[in-house]
């Protein structure tokens, strides 16, 4: 795992001088990689590759980054792990290709040698990558191109400067480059108001762009500063449901499941998994113990506020699996301390990350290099009912009021009469429109609705955030437009599950766990989301995936007796949810409250709308999330 970046230029720029902004943006992304560091720079000072690597396969100096041919004629900087390396380097050494190392780097950068751009189709994994192409007689000008995984399980971003095409895994590396502005985004900024998290192909500054999960770029070096589109190579399959039965839809997905989870034990560190007691840490857990004999370490959260601790959960597997358990009591007192130091980590707004924070703490702290999440299960397999069940009966709901005469106006008077309208204001909003999948879904999911991010943002910056971002055009686009409010109650459960998978999963969980754990040195790896699997239980019809009591039911079934009945009888889902509520009200007040008012000094919030947000949560009558989300905002990171 590693920290990677970039820079193509115009010319005029010197070697040291490259040298010396690829340096900057590596050393700020060191705690990606502690272990090693590297840069590579075109004798004629056109591009430049940096890597910052956290050894994790063929710890030797062979794994150095970036890497390059014999000839040095390809070059790559590489973040992740390839879990397919060892069938693709059997292929390549068939052809001819003779490897100097052990790691899936040199896998990629032969493989790009031999298939080129295609390579990317053939990886199985996690990953964010860069590769220098210098070759002879191509039949092109040099060219650098950057790729990203196919669920966007590691973030890769990019900035277009009169000067220079660059590009890093967090967006402090390309700021450390001082080519990027820290201008923000108003589009970034109300898309991270409505949703909780900055969407793809966003972020919180107006220059840079997050390269979307299954896509690459190609940038011409003798034109850097050109216009290039990204180009998709995979997205979510959206094609009708096969017709298989319940018992195939079990034994495929529980095979799938096995292997997921097996060819992701791979590790030359210590490795372990995070353990919430939830279903689907379980079982990653359940299945790393049916893939090994040897030693599991597992880490999980508790609270000294009992009814927000899954503690017992968590031991009731570990004990079943036979793990060494490490066990961490948060309490504020923990938050305030760290408070500093996760706003920095954090990279961009979002209103999760903490619990992730903590958990990577744990783990590195018991010694893993390596964790196995059970992130992505809720999404594949159905895990939010308020979702899942909440957005088919929000539709409903709001084509029955548009379809009754004045029913919208009328509806949309009564909200307004209610003492905690805030909590019914994206229904309101939704009530303005045509009802249609996205938009039921940003109003069972969103965070403020639109009418309250325009008071909440300056005329200015909500004009052009209007014009910029339309957030129910946004999870269409990514969930998939084709699916009508007619046969929604048919195909709605793939629908949201796409939703869920292209937006929140993309931007924020994975995005969040990405920067949390990194900043702690450690790698998480989540076997729910292999692409094969992926594609696999989205293409199976809903009936099978509903059939049986509980959450997740086919989940459950591919387990088989895997888990204990304490996890596999278990009603309702916690996860790792920290007691934020309470908190925020009480020991954690002074620090939102100074947060709070450090947001508003860019002049791009409302003083009005932040105090008036807050005296509504100290009311009870928002959820927290909003004035932890306008805090955030008040970072200096930002």
């Amino acid at each position: 795992m590693c920290g990677i970046a970039g820079i193509v230029t115009s010319p005029g720029e010197t070697i040291s001088d490259l040298r010396e902004r690829l340096t900057a943006m590596a050393d700020a992304m060191r705690h990606r990689g502690p272990d090693d560091e590297g840069i590579y720079i075109t004798p004629d000072a056109r591009a430049g590759l940096a890597n910052r690597r956290l050894a994790i396969r063929d710890l030797s100096p062979a794994g150095h980054m970036p890497m390059g041919t014999t000839e040095g004629d390809l070059q790559i900087t590489y973040n992740g792990e390839t879990y397919n390396a060892g069938e693709l380097r059997r292929e390549l050494e068939q052809q001819g290709h003779i490897f100097r190392s052990n790691s899936d780097t040199e896998v990629i950068l032969r493989g790009y040698a031999a298939w080129g751009e295609g390579v990317v189709e053939r990886l199985r994994g996690m990953f964010a990558l860069a590769v220098l192409d210098l070759r002879p007689g191509q039949g092109s000008n040099d060219k650098l191109f950057i790729a990203r995984d196919r669920l966007g399980i590691k973030p890769l971003y990019y900035a277009r400067t009169p000067e220079a095409f660059l590009f890093a895994s967090e967006l402090k590396g390309l700021l450390a480059s001082g080519m990027v502005s820290r201008e923000w985004s108003p589009a970034g900024l109300a898309g991270y108001l409505m949703l909780g998290a900055v969407p793809n192909p966003r972020t919180i500054y107006r220059d840079v762009r997050a390269l979307e999960p299954g896509c690459t770029l190609t940038i011409p070096l003798g034109e850097p500063t050109g216009k290039v589109e990204p180009r998709w190579y995979w997205s979510l399959p959206t094609g009708p449901a096969r017709d298989v039965t319940q018992a195939e839809a079990v034994e495929e997905v529980r095979g799938l499941l096995q292997e997921a989870v097996r060819i992701r034990l791979v590790s030359d560190v210590p490795l372990g998994a995070f353990l919430s007691g939830g279903l689907d840490s379980s079982a990653v857990v359940a299945l790393m113990r049916k893939a090994t004999d040897g030693p599991i370490r597992t880490c999980s959260m508790a609270f000294e506020e009992e009814e927000y601790s899954e503690a017992p959960y968590a031991r009731a597997m570990s004990k079943s699996a036979g793990t060494e358990h490490y066990e961490r009591v948060v309490t504020a007192g923990d938050v305030a301390a760290e408070m500093d130091n996760i706003l920095r980590a954090m990279d961009q707004p979002t209103v999760d990350g903490v619990n992730s924070y903590f958990v990577s703490q744990t783990a590195r702290e018991a010694g893993l290099t390596v964790a196995l999440s059970g992130l992505g299960g809720d999404e594949l397999f159905g895990g939010y009912e308020g979702t899942f069940g909440g957005v088919p009966q929000m539709l409903r709901a709001l084509r029955v009021a548009k379809a009754l005469p004045g029913g919208a106006a009328l509806a949309r008077t009564a909200i307004g009469l209610l003492p905690d309208r805030r909590r019914w204001a994206r229904v309101s909003d939704a009530l303005r429109g045509t009802p249609t999948p996205a938009g039921a879904y940003l109003a069972r999911r969103g965070l403020f609705s639109q009418s309250e991010v325009k008071e909440l943002l300056s005329n200015d910056v909500w004009e052009e955030a209007r014009r910029a971002f339309d957030p129910v055009r946004h999870i269409a686009a990514r969930s998939g437009n084709h699916v009508g409010a007619a046969n929604f109650a048919e195909q709605g459960f793939e629908w949201v599950s796409r939703a869920e998978l292209s937006t929140y999963t993309h931007y924020q969980l994975l995005r969040d766990t990405d920067v949390m754990s990194m900043v702690h040195s450690l790698e998480v790896r989540v076997p729910l989301l292999d692409h094969k699997l992926v594609e696999a239980v989205l293409s199976l019809p809903a009936r099978v995936k509903t059939a049986g009591q509980g959450p997740k039911p086919l989940l459950v079934q591919a387990m088989e007796d895997n888990l204990p009945p304490l996890i596999r009888e278990r009603r309702g889902k916690q996860g790792f949810t920290f007691p934020f509520d309470n908190w925020l009200r009480g020991p954690l007040r002074r620090e939102v409250e100074t947060l709070l008012h450090g947001a508003t000094d860019r002049g791009w919030l409302s003083p009005k709308g932040v105090e008036e947000t807050w005296s509504a949560y100290l009311a009870g009558k928002v959820h927290w999330s909003r004035p932890w989300a306008l805090a955030v905002l008040g970072s200096s990171y930002l």
